[in-house]
C-alpha cells in the first residue's frame, strides 16, 4: 500500500475537529518523515503568571511527534503516543 502523505494530513484535519490540539490552536506548517514544523499561540495557553503553560509545549511537542513518527512509519503500522515525560 503507497503511503500518501497528503490524504493523511487530510484525515488528520478530519479526525482532528475538535480534539485538543486544535483546541490549542496548533498548526502544521510543514510535515515529512524527516522534519515537522508546527505552531501554537502563546495567548490562550498560558499560566496565571501569563507565561505560555508548560502541558502546552508538551501538547505540541506530542502531537507534532506523533504525526511525524506516523510519516515515518508509513501506511502499515499505526502510532500512538503512550507516555510523556517532562
Amino acid at each position: 500500500m503507497e503511503f500518501n502523505k497528503d490524504d493523511y494530513m487530510e484525515l488528520l484535519k478530519v479526525r482532528g475537529r475538535g480534539a485538543l490540539g486544535e483546541k490549542m490552536g496548533i498548526e502544521v506548517i510543514e510535515a515529512s518523515p524527516e522534519r515537522m514544523v508546527g505552531t501554537m499561540p502563546v495567548e490562550g495557553n498560558t499560566q496565571p503568571m501569563g507565561l505560555l503553560h508548560g502541558g502546552a509545549s508538551v501538547v505540541l511537542a506530542e502531537s507534532l511527534g506523533s504525526i511525524a513518527a506516523q510519516l515515518h512509519a508509513g501506511p502499515d503500522r499505526r502510532i500512538v503516543g503512550i507516555e510523556v515525560n517532562a
